[in-house]
């Protein structure tokens, strides 16, 4: 028998070691206000995150996360999907 149990809310950390991990760089090298893509984000791997996390945050939209770059632009996207 397999128990399912509830996925635990997103937050910036996790978002930040998971932007991390796909990098592979430290989680603390990701400040709040850095360019994604100046860390070496592509699109086709933004995609992969937005998937993984729309897991825990139903209806986040690809589209939201590419009009800003920032780890705090992308929490607030995830924070806005929330409250909607």
């Amino acid at each position: 028998m397999t128990l399912h149990r509830p996925m635990t809310p997103l937050t910036k950390d996790d978002m930040r070691a998971d932007i991390a991990q796909v990098l592979d760089v430290a989680p603390e090298t990701i400040a709040d206000g850095d360019s994604l893509l100046d860390h070496g984000l592509d699109s086709l791997r933004a995609m992969d995150l937005v998937t993984r996390w729309e897991a825990r945050v139903p209806h986040l939209d690809y589209i939201d996360f590419f009009e800003v770059e920032t780890l705090d632009e992308w929490w607030a996207v995830v924070e806005r999907t929330r409250r909607a």
